[in-house]
């Protein structure tokens, strides 16, 4: 799904989170670290479909299937929680970091981010980080790569 380059660093809703919820599964949204990869449409477009409102209608699968595609999203801004019988996420083991070309770093595994200072600012299993520094969401990746046309030559 291309992005329209008006989106990048801005989030679609005015309020960071939206929950989605059954009774094997509750989904959160958030906005502000949705950097658009579509990787949630891709793979369970019977789920996440942004033509729909809601765009998430969590009937269309089944709560497992939701969970490994939500898993699936390398931001963060897709995260899930299960009812007994569905089991948590876990963190990838080992941390994995994968430089995107042209755009952000996609960490995986169990992360600590810190600001200035040292002072906790999350922990997280997925994150994506600006890497050309126009972010208005730093550290984390709001697409504005796109917008200023970012351009890693070094992995050409």
């Amino acid at each position: 799904m291309a992005m329209n380059p008006l989106e990048a660093g801005t989030p679609r809703t005015k309020g960071a989170t939206r929950s989605y919820k059954t009774d094997e599964i509750r989904v959160h949204w958030d906005a502000t670290r949705c950097i658009h990869t579509a990787y949630c449409l891709n793979l369970l477009p019977s789920v996440f479909n942004v033509e729909a409102q809601p765009w998430v209608d969590l009937s269309g699968a089944q709560a497992s299937k939701i969970a490994a595609t939500v898993r699936a999203c390398p931001t963060g801004a897709l995260r899930y929680e299960g009812s007994e019988n569905l089991k948590e996420e876990e963190p990838d083991d080992p941390t994995t970091v994968e430089v995107r070309p042209n755009g952000p770093l996609f960490l995986r595994g169990r992360l600590h981010v810190k600001g200035p200072g040292g002072k906790a600012m999350a922990e997280e299993y997925r994150i994506a980080l600006c890497r050309c520094g126009a972010s208005k969401n730093k550290p984390y990746c709001d697409a504005s790569h796109r917008l200023i046309g970012f351009h890693d030559s070094a992995l050409a």
